[in-house]
């Protein structure tokens, strides 16, 4: 109804292409990405202000989306094409050669075909997909939540973390000290400083993804895939509706692509992370090989941030539980995961926030 009333109306918008970042694993290469009407808000460039970013994030929640537009993809010797969703979504697993992967990153090529209704206002539109490819020299990869796990949302806090998420660019959010540091000292390795890989798992929605992606490039963070969640008005969609069963299955599809690697798993407190963890542990004998949570609650809700905690340590998994990532990194080095001049690094970050903050 909406499309045929603009479309009457003239006032179909111009399509954009969304690309996401993929994976390549024993499953194929997957490869997702998104068309909808240009708003505005993706090509905005940054701003402190505070109207301007409620301006923004309201465009990015209040998308039109193009259902069924033909999308052309390419890489290494395999090309093919698929069409849109409702939601504007394609979703592409394929399995092209992997010796014909560059790594730790190569790129999908992916055009905009034919897009009913928009012949008018489209023009050759074309973007490159990143796909990370992960050397065969890795010795594990880490799977880290988004939202309170490296940058601050409060979102165990309903109204703290959507005054965050509305306010806020990619340029003024917050990262926790010492995380670029204890995730970049993981990454690196025999094959250099992306050896092992970074997977991103959060309930946070797509609608989010480029200013996600971005933050982990201001913050120097390792970029790497990131698994968020459709947003909809029904029960699995909506804001925090099935986030423990998304959270679950989209590491899981991680270890399945990549079964010869264990994981460290990095969360927080604020949403039960810990009982996840532990769910996964259990169903995944020897694929956890450290769990870290960020406790952001500071003492409130004791019984909910250890759920779980037990149940690791039974295992005989390494868990810490601290509010910053200090302690995480001493266990990390203690299993000869980083070096201790790393973990110096992480202490000095954090001293150096604290000392910032105090003073302030």
């Amino acid at each position: 109804m909406r499309f045929e009333t603009k479309r009457r109306l003239g006032k179909l918008g111009t399509p954009i292409l969304l690309p996401f970042v993929g994976m390549a694993g024993s499953e194929g290469v997957w490869m997702r990405g998104r068309v909808i009407e240009d708003n505005g808000a993706i090509s905005a460039p940054p701003t402190e202000s505070l109207l301007e970013n409620l301006k923004l994030t309201f465009k990015r929640y209040e998308t039109d989306e193009i259902f069924d537009a033909q999308i052309f993809w390419s890489i290494g010797d395999r090309s093919g094409e698929t069409r849109t969703d409702e939601e504007g979504y394609f979703d592409i697993t394929v399995d092209p050669d992997p010796l014909l992967l560059n790594e730790p990153w190569d790129h999908v090529r992916i055009e905009l075909g034919e897009v009913r209704g928009y012949e008018a206002a489209r023009k050759d539109i074309g973007a490159e997909l990143p796909v990370r490819s992960v050397s065969d020299k890795a010795e594990y990869g880490v799977i880290s939540d988004i939202d309170d796990t490296i940058v601050k949302t409060g979102a165990f806090n309903f109204v703290k973390h959507w005054r965050t998420v509305v306010a806020n660019s990619a340029e003024t959010r917050t990262a926790f000290p010492g995380v670029s540091h204890f995730y970049r000292a993981l990454a690196k390795g025999e094959d250099g400083p992306e050896t092992n890989p970074v997977f991103f798992v959060s309930s946070s929605p797509w609608n989010l993804f480029d200013l996600f992606d971005r933050f982990l490039v201001i913050h120097d963070i390792p970029r790497g895939p990131l698994f968020l969640k459709d947003f909809g008005l029904d029960a699995t969609k909506w804001l925090t509706g099935g986030h423990d069963n998304h959270k679950t299955k989209m590491i899981e599809r991680i270890f399945r692509a990549y079964p010869h690697l264990n994981f460290l798993l990095i969360g927080d407190s604020g949403q039960d992370d810990g009982r996840i963890y532990a769910d996964v542990a259990r169903d995944n004998p020897g694929r956890v090989a450290q769990v870290h949570i960020r406790d952001v609650t500071k003492g409130i809700l004791q019984d909910h941030i250890t759920n779980g905690m037990e149940e690791l340590k039974a295992m005989g998994i390494p868990v810490t539980l601290a509010p910053t990532l200090y302690e995480a990194a001493k266990v990390a080095q203690e299993g000869g995961y980083i070096t201790e001049a790393d973990v110096r690094d992480v202490q000095n970050r954090i001293f150096e926030r604290e000392r910032t903050e105090t003073v302030d």
